[in-house]
């Protein structure tokens, strides 16, 4: 019986010290590293646009660039997560909002804490 525990209990310090290893070498991202990178708008409703791209940098800088039929137009500005919302601030302007990543973090919603309108963001790959 003595031989049992013994068994048992070096299996489980096995198992603990294999979970450990394999915990410690996943790397910990945060909402900050998932937001950088490109993203496109998934709808685009105005007729004259092709495309609205948000570029969020890792130095906090962010970058829209607007794709109309015959030309382009970009913004520029900062951005940050504060607890459970991102602020983006390009000018005078502010914009709060709470956020969420879905489909394996390939899609941003930012819900505008002002007008409570949505903007679905798509990554791109």
């Amino acid at each position: 019986m003595k031989k049992f525990i013994v068994v048992i209990i070096m299996i489980l310090i096995f198992i603990v010290s294999i979970t450990g290893c394999i915990n410690s070498n996943k790397s910990s991202v945060t909402d900050e590293d998932r937001v950088i990178g490109t993203w496109f708008v998934s709808e685009v409703t105005e007729e004259n646009i092709k495309n609205i791209a948000y570029i969020f940098l890792p130095d906090k800088s962010y970058e829209v660039i607007v794709t109309y039929k015959d030309n382009n137009e970009s913004f520029k500005g900062t951005w940050k997560i504060e607890g459970e919302t991102i602020v983006v601030t390009f000018g005078l302007e502010t914009l709060i909002g709470t956020y969420q990543f879905s489909n394996n973090d390939k899609t941003l919603t930012i819900t505008d804490t002002t007008t409570k309108l949505d903007t679905v963001l798509i990554k791109q790959e």
